[in-house]
């Protein structure tokens, strides 16, 4: 009877302890299933919070787009540079003659030169004395006219360095049988402190009109370059 007691007590107490196992082991695999979905939470809630709008911090986050009608800074400023380069682009052309209008219009840009003389008209006289046959005479010839006061030269331009340039001066005719101009003779006059000069601007050959004063044995200085200078049209 005793026996019989003993089971029973143990058999309750059995059936009671495992009723409390069971529940612990279900209340675990409970507390187990819900970690996951509560990280997830915790994982997702800063991602949520940090999507508000309006809480970006001073200074953070992307830039504001541009105005669509705002130009860009220095957007114009190449169009302009290439625009004035364009005006100040010397012409293709160069007409040489000293017409009226010309001479009035430079010796009001250069009032100390009024009176000045053409090498091309002194070219012409030169050409004319049959008794100049050599470049030491020719040379000679213009000085007595021209030394000391300021002349027109034009033509193309050779011999280029950084400072200099010269320019040249016939004194014999053209042959009638020479269509290149090969049979004529000239001496060359270097020019020298010639304002719109500039070596990296001109090449050889290009035509030019320069007032210069002449200083004698083919030298000129102190001149100006009056295509440049925007005094030749």
């Amino acid at each position: 009877m005793k026996h019989s007691k003993v089971r029973g007590t143990l058999s309750g107490g059995c059936a009671a302890l495992a009723t409390v196992l069971g529940m612990s082991l279900v209340a675990c695999e409970q507390e187990k299933a819900s970690e996951p979905a509560e990280t997830e939470t915790a994982q997702l809630k800063p991602a949520a919070e940090e999507g508000k709008p309006g809480e970006a911090k001073p200074g953070e986050g992307t830039e504001p787009a541009a105005k669509a009608d705002e130009p860009s800074a220095g957007t114009d400023a190449p169009e302009a540079a290439d625009s004035e380069k364009e005006d100040k682009a010397r012409p293709s052309n160069i007409d040489t003659e000293l017409t009226d209008a010309r001479r009035a219009a430079v010796e009001k840009a250069y009032p100390d030169a009024k009176g000045f003389l053409s090498a091309l008209e002194l070219e012409e006289q030169l050409k004319k004395n049959a008794g100049i046959k050599a470049k030491e005479a020719a040379v000679k010839a213009f000085d007595k006219t021209a030394r000391s006061k300021w002349v027109l030269f034009a033509g193309p331009m050779v011999n280029l360095t950084d400072d200099t340039f010269d320019l040249a001066v016939t004194y014999t005719p053209q042959a009638a049988n020479d269509p290149m101009g090969m049979s004529r003779q000239f001496f060359t006059v270097t020019l020298s402190d010639v304002e719109g000069y500039d070596k990296g601007e001109f090449k050889a050959g290009a035509m030019v009109v320069v007032l210069a004063k002449y200083d004698g044995g083919g030298k000129a200085s102190k001149g100006y370059e009056l295509v440049a200078a925007d005094n030749w049209k």
